[in-house]
C-alpha cells in the first residue's frame, strides 16, 4: 500500500477525497464535482483551508473559504442535499457557531453521499487558546444544537485513523441519513506521521433520492412521529457491524504478565499518552491496560461494562473537566471509576504522574474490603432492573423508508379539495398564504417559469419565514426544495450551485431572512459573484412571527416592536439592498411590485431573465419584490384619509397594497436596476449538447490514480526505502525556536531519514504573529505505540535556536543528554544540569558564511549528526534535496558547515 506523510488534519482531507472518488461510482462524468468543502480560517486547522485551496482543482472538488463558520456549516448542507459529499473542518469556537446547522442537518434525513462535520478541538471556553484540548466532548456527543437528534461521532487518535474514520463517517452518514462527526483534538490534528492509503478503491453506486429536504413539520403530531423515526434509525445504526468492530481499541488488557486490574479509558491524544502509561506501569509491576474509545456516539456502553466485569475499575484520562468521566458514570456508576486525570485548556499530563496515581490505586483496590464491595458491584452491573418506557402511539407510525414530508403533505390535504393549477412543476396543494398575500403570486410565477426549464435540474432554497412553506407547492421530482436555517439560504445555494454548475439554483427569501439575520451571507454571495438567483420578498415586516420590525421597515412606520413608528435614534434606518449588493458580482438586478396581472407578468419576465443570466454564468441575479403583508402592514393616517375621501372601503388587502405601492416604494424606489435583458431566450434555454453527442466519462480507478499522482507532486507520498531500520530504543528530539527559523522543516528531515520503523512529530506553536515561538517533538521509534509527546527529563537531544527557548525548555533534557543552543551573543551556561551543552552560533554562521540566515537550522542539523552519528550523511543530504528542492545545495552547505564546526573530540559515545 502507498504510504503518505502528513499531519492528521491533511490525512483527514485525503481520506475524504478517497471517499468522494469511491462514492461517485465505477464510472462518472469527467466534469462531475466529486466533493464540496467549505471552511473558515481558524487555528489549529488553517492548514486544511490552505491545502483544500491547492488540491481542490486537481481532484475535481470544490472549496469555498466562507465568510464565517456559520456560513460554512450551512454551505455543506446545500451541497449534501444535491448529492455531493460535503465536509467542513473547524475548531471549537467554529463548531459552536455551526450547532444550528448541525441540528437542521440531523433532522433533514439527508440523501446523497454523506455530510461530515469535523471539530479539531482547542482550549476554551470563549476564545480560549490554540492548544489542543478535548473540552468539546459534550457539545459533540450530547448535541450542542436544539431538539432531539443524534450524529455519529468518531474519535481518531492518529493520522491513519483520521484518514480511515472520515471515510467511515461519510459512509454511515449516507447509509443512515444523518451527519457524520469527527471529534479530534489539536494534538492529533497537528501530529505528523505516516499512514497507509489503499492500493485501489472499491466504487459504490449510490442511488440519489429526490425527497424534499426540510426539518419543519407543523401538522399536529407529525414532528413527534418524525423524531421517533430519527431515534429508531439511530438505534439501527448502533447495531452496524462497521461500528461494532471499531468502537473500542484494547491495549495490554490480557498481557503475558497477567490481566489488567485497572483499565485506562480515553480517546484521541490521551490514548497515545495512555500507551506509554501502560508500558511504564507494567514495568513497575502494576497490572494496567487501556481501552481507547473510537466511537463516542453511539457510546460503547456494553463493551465498557463487560471490560469492568472481566478486568477491573476504570481510570479516566481526558482533556476536559468531567465530560468523558460523567458520560462513563452514566454507564457504570460512581463505583466503576476509581480515578481520573483531567487537563483542561490544552495542557497534557506526563506519563509519570499518572503512573504515580496508579501506584496508589492498585494498593487500594487490592484491599479485601474493596474487593468484596467490587464483587457486589459487578453483580449489580449484570442485573437488569425492571424498566418501562412509555413512548406513546406515534413511536412506530412512520416506517424508516417513508418520507416524513410525504406523510405531512398527506395530512395537510386531508379533507381538502386539490387546487389544480395547470403548472407542471407544482403540486395541487391548496395555497394557505394569507388572503391577498403576494407570496401566492410569486409562488405561481415561479412554477410557470420553472416549467420553461424542465430539462434542467432545479433546486429551490426556501429558508425561514413565510417562504418556508414553498416545500408544499412544488413536485419533488421536478424541483428539489431545500429548507435551511434562517438567513443562510445564499450560503447553502452557493454550495449547491458550485457542486452542480449545470443546475439552476434559486433562493427565495423574505426581508427579515435576507437583510436582518442573513445579510452577511447575501452580501458575500454577491461579492463572490455566485451564479445563483435570489428572489427577495420585501414587505418591511416579520410576517411569520407577528409583524415585528425588520431591516426594511420604513421610517416612522408601525410594527409590533415599534408601536409609535420606526425611530432612527432607537431603530436605525431601513436598509436598501440595491445599495449594498456588489455591482461586479451581481449581473442582473430588478425591483418590482406584484399583485395585478401586469405586475405579475413583469415579475415573471424578470425571473425568466434572471435564470437566463444564471445559465450564461454571468454572476448572481436578484429580483426584489416590494410586497404586501395583509396581516401586519398598518396603513398610516394619510392612506386611510385618502381612502375615506375617495369613498373606498377600508379593506385590509386594499390598504396593504396601497402601503406597498406608496409607503414602501418611497424607501425602495422601483426605478433601480442593472443588467441587460436577454433576447434569444429559447436558444439559451435549450440544453447544451456535448460535442459529437458524447459526454466524456472517467473511471474511479483513473480518478484514484490521478489523486495518487497529485499526492506525489505535493511530496506527500513516501518513496519506498531500501534502508534497514536500526534496532534502537526510542530516541527523542525536542526542537525549539521562533517562526521562520525552520523548526518544522528540520523536524521533517529527521523524520524522513528513516532509521526507525515509525517517526512522529508533535508540534506546538504560539498564535501566528511575528517571532512566535514554535517547537517540534520528534520521536524515532520501532513501536507504533510510542507516546509522541515530550516528557520532562527524557529528551535525548534538545535543540534551542534562541536563548529564550533554552531557558524555557532545558529541563526537558535527560541526564546525560545533548543540548545544542544558539546563544545569539548571550553567554549560555549549563547551570547544574547533567547534560552535554554545545553552543553553536548558527544564525551568525548562516548569515556570514552561507549568506542565508534561514539555513541556520541546517547548521544545527550538522552539529547534531556530527555529535550523535545517528544518520548517514548521504541519507540526510538526499532528504534535504527532496524536502527543499529549490534551495537544496545551499542547505547542504549549511549542514556540512555545522559538521565542521564540531571538533571530533566532542562526539558522544552512543
Amino acid at each position: 500500500m502507498p504510504k503518505a506523510l502528513t499531519n492528521g488534519n491533511l490525512a483527514l482531507i485525503n481520506g475524504a477525497i478517497v471517499w468522494a472518488i469511491e462514492s461517485a461510482g465505477a464510472v462518472s462524468k469527467a466534469n462531475k464535482k466529486l466533493m464540496f468543502a467549505a471552511g473558515y480560517p481558524i487555528t489549529p486547522v488553517n492548514d486544511v483551508t490552505e491545502y483544500l485551496s491547492r488540491i481542490a482543482g486537481d481532484v475535481n472538488a470544490t472549496f469555498i473559504q466562507a465568510e464565517s463558520e456559520i456560513a460554512a456549516g450551512n454551505m455543506v448542507i446545500g451541497a449534501a442535499c444535491v448529492g455531493t459529499p460535503a465536509l467542513t473542518v473547524t475548531s471549537s469556537p467554529g463548531i459552536s457557531l455551526m450547532q444550528e446547522a448541525i441540528s437542521y442537518a440531523a433532522g433533514m434525513e439527508l440523501g446523497g453521499r454523506g455530510l461530515v462535520y469535523v471539530d479539531v478541538v482547542r482550549g476554551g471556553p470563549g476564545l480560549g487558546n490554540i492548544q489542543g484540548a478535548q473540552s468539546d466532548f459534550n457539545q459533540a456527543v450530547l448535541g450542542g444544537g436544539h431538539g432531539d437528534y443524534q450524529t455519529v461521532v468518531l474519535a481518531p487518535a492518529s493520522a491513519q485513523e483520521m484518514f480511515d474514520f472520515v471515510r467511515l463517517a461519510f459512509k454511515l452518514s449516507y447509509q443512515y441519513k444523518i451527519p457524520g462527526f469527527i471529534l479530534s483534538d489539536g494534538y492529533v490534528g497537528q501530529l505528523k506521521e505516516e499512514y497507509q492509503i489503499p492500493d485501489t478503491v472499491k466504487p459504490l453506486q449510490i442511488p440519489m433520492t429526490s425527497d424534499t429536504c426540510t426539518s419543519i413539520y407543523v401538522r399536529e403530531g407529525i414532528l413527534e412521529e418524525h423524531n421517533w423515526k430519527l431515534f429508531r434509525r439511530f438505534e439501527e445504526l448502533k447495531k452496524d457491524p462497521q461500528l461494532k468492530n471499531m468502537e473500542c481499541s484494547a491495549y495490554r488488557l490480557n498481557d503475558t504478565d497477567g490481566p489488567a486490574e485497572i483499565v485506562l479509558v480515553n480517546y484521541g491524544i490521551f490514548s497515545r499518552i495512555g500507551f506509554g502509561v501502560v508500558d511504564r506501569a507494567r514495568e513497575l509491576g502494576i497490572p494496567v491496560g487501556q481501552i481507547s474509545l473510537k466511537s463516542l456516539n453511539p457510546f460503547p456502553e456494553e463493551q465498557i461494562r463487560e471490560i469492568i466485569k472481566k478486568f477491573g475499575p476504570l481510570y479516566v484520562t481526558e482533556g476536559g473537566i468531567n465530560q468523558l468521566t460523567q458520560r462513563l458514570k452514566t454507564v457504570v456508576g460512581e463505583f466503576g471509576i476509581v480515578g481520573a486525570c483531567q487537563r483542561p485548556g490544552g495542557t497534557l499530563p506526563e506519563e509519570k504522574e499518572i503512573v504515580a496515581d496508579l501506584e496508589v490505586l492498585i494498593r487500594e483496590i487490592r484491599r479485601t474490603e474493596y474487593q468484596t464491595r467490587f464483587a457486589e458491584y459487578k453483580k449489580l452491573l449484570s442485573y437488569g432492573q425492571p424498566f418501562r418506557m412509555n413512548r406513546g402511539d406515534k413511536f412506530n407510525k412512520i416506517r424508516l423508508e417513508v418520507s416524513t414530508h410525504d406523510v405531512e403533505y398527506k395530512a395537510g390535504m386531508k379533507g381538502k379539495s386539490p387546487e389544480s393549477r395547470g403548472i407542471e412543476s407544482m403540486t395541487d396543494k391548496n395555497m394557505y398564504f394569507c388572503a391577498g398575500c403576494d407570496h401566492k403570486h410569486n409562488t405561481e410565477a415561479l412554477g410557470t417559469v420553472f416549467d420553461k426549464f424542465k430539462n434542467y435540474e432545479l433546486t429551490l432554497f426556501s429558508p425561514v419565514g413565510c417562504s418556508i412553506f414553498l416545500y408544499d407547492f412544488f413536485k419533488k421530482d421536478k424541483v428539489h426544495n431545500i429548507q435551511v436555517p434562517h438567513g443562510r439560504g445564499p450560503a447553502a445555494a452557493s454550495a449547491s450551485k458550485r457542486s452542480k454548475p449545470e443546475s439552476l439554483v434559486v433562493c427565495y427569501q423574505g426581508d427579515g431572512d435576507a437583510m436582518d439575520i442573513g445579510l452577511g451571507e447575501l452580501l458575500h454571495a454577491s461579492a463572490r459573484g455566485e451564479k445563483i438567483t435570489v428572489i427577495l420578498v420585501n414587505n418591511g415586516t416579520y410576517g411569520m412571527t407577528g409583524g415585528q420590525l425588520s431591516a426594511t421597515t420604513p421610517m416612522d412606520q408601525f410594527s409590533k416592536t415599534t408601536p409609535k413608528g420606526r425611530d432612527s435614534n432607537l431603530n436605525g434606518f431601513p436598509i436598501d439592498i440595491s445599495q449594498l449588493l456588489h455591482r461586479q458580482g451581481v449581473s442582473y438586478y430588478r425591483r418590482t411590485l406584484v399583485g395585478t396581472p401586469d405586475l405579475n407578468q413583469r415579475f415573471s419576465h424578470f425571473l425568466l431573465q434572471a435564470l437566463l443570466h444564471q445559465l450564461k454564468g454571468d454572476g448572481m441575479s436578484v429580483i426584489e419584490v416590494i410586497a404586501t403583508c395583509t396581516e401586519h402592514q398598518r396603513a398610516p393616517a394619510e392612506i386611510i384619509q385618502a381612502f375615506q375621501t375617495e369613498g373606498k372601503k377600508l379593506h385590509q388587502i386594499a390598504l396593504s397594497k396601497e402601503y406597498a405601492s406608496k409607503i414602501m416604494t418611497q424607501s425602495f424606489p422601483l426605478a433601480v436596476g442593472w443588467g441587460e435583458d436577454i433576447e434569444n431566450t429559447q436558444e439559451l434555454i435549450s440544453p447544451r449538447q456535448p460535442l459529437n453527442g458524447f459526454e466524456a466519462s472517467i473511471s474511479a480507478e483513473s480518478r484514484f490514480a490521478s489523486f495518487l499522482k497529485t499526492l506525489e507532486d505535493f511530496s506527500i507520498l513516501r518513496e519506498a526505502s531500501n534502508l534497514s531500520f536500526k534496532k534502537m530504543r526510542d530516541f527523542r528530539f525536542y526542537l525549539c525556536g521562533e517562526g521562520g527559523q525552520g523548526i518544522q522543516s528540520l523536524a521533517d528531515i529527521l523524520m524522513k531519514a528513516g532509521i526507525t520503523q515509525y517517526a512522529f512529530n508533535s508540534p506546538w506553536y504560539e498564535p501566528e504573529v511575528t517571532k512566535a515561538r514554535t517547537v517540534a517533538a520528534v520521536t524515532l521509534s520501532n513501536s507504533a505505540y510510542a507516546n509522541p509527546n515530550p516528557e520532562i527529563g527524557e529528551i535525548d537531544a534538545l535543540v534551542c535556536m534562541t536563548p529564550q527557548m533554552y531557558y524555557e525548555r532545558k529541563h526537558f533534557a535527560k541526564k546525560g543528554g545533548l543540548v545544542i543552543v544558539d546563544g545569539q551573543g548571550i553567554e549560555i551556561k549549563n547551570e547544574g544540569f547533567d547534560f552535554t551543552l554545545i553552543r553553536v552560533p548558527a544564525m551568525n554562521l548562516a548569515t556570514t558564511q552561507i549568506k542565508e540566515r534561514r539555513s541556520a537550522n541546517m547548521i544545527c542539523l550538522g552539529v547534531l549528526n556530527q555529535t550523535l552519528e545517528l544518520f548517514k550523511d548521504e541519507v540526510l543530504e538526499d532528504v534535504i534535496r527532496r524536502n527543499i528542492p529549490k534551495a537544496a545545495e545551499i542547505n547542504i552547505q549549511a549542514y556540512q558547515l555545522g559538521k565542521k564546526f564540531i571538533n571530533s573530540s566532542l562526539r558522544l559515545n552512543r
